[in-house]
């Protein structure tokens, strides 16, 4: 049975103060900075976690509560497109992904041993359980952190 080390759970529950911190005194022209056409700036990338945040919120509910359950999948492009991610609050964004995996890391340290082996189907990546769910999203806020760093490096000066 899997479940996170203490090293995973640091790294997932001080992931948004890693994010905050790497955009604290950006302006808002960084902030929008994209490095080419189709590419996301660090402002969308913001409102990009808190979206994944409460799509893992929802997963990790789903998961626990619902033997067997399927989990949706979404298109992120299209969220980003049709929810309008450069005209989003990218403030409120952190916030919201801030709270949110405050929220999901206190429901998941509750959880047994059993839990973490509960599963659901996702139609793209098959059987997943709470342990694969947690990775997913353990890795996508350091993957997004490290995103943002290059960004950082890539404005013009």
């Amino acid at each position: 049975m899997l479940k996170p080390t203490s090293e995973q759970w640091t790294i997932f529950e001080q992931s948004p103060g890693q994010i905050a911190a790497a955009v604290q005194d950006l302006t808002d022209k960084q902030l929008r900075f994209s490095p080419g056409i189709d590419q996301w700036s660090i402002h969308d990338i913001l409102v990009h976690l808190a979206d994944s945040e409460a799509v893992g919120y929802w997963r990790f509910r789903k998961t626990l509560a619902e033997a067997d359950s399927v989990l949706a999948v979404y298109d992120e492009a299209a969220w980003e497109k049709n929810l309008q991610y450069e005209q989003q609050d990218c403030t409120l964004a952190l916030n919201l992904f801030t709270l949110l995996r405050a929220a999901n890391a206190a429901l998941l340290r509750i959880q047994t041993s059993e839990a973490w082996e509960r599963k659901s189907i996702h139609a793209e990546r098959g059987e997943l359980s709470i342990y694969d769910l947690f990775e997913t999203y353990y890795e996508h806020g350091q993957l997004h952190l490290q995103q943002i760093k290059r960004l950082k490096r890539a404005f013009p000066l």
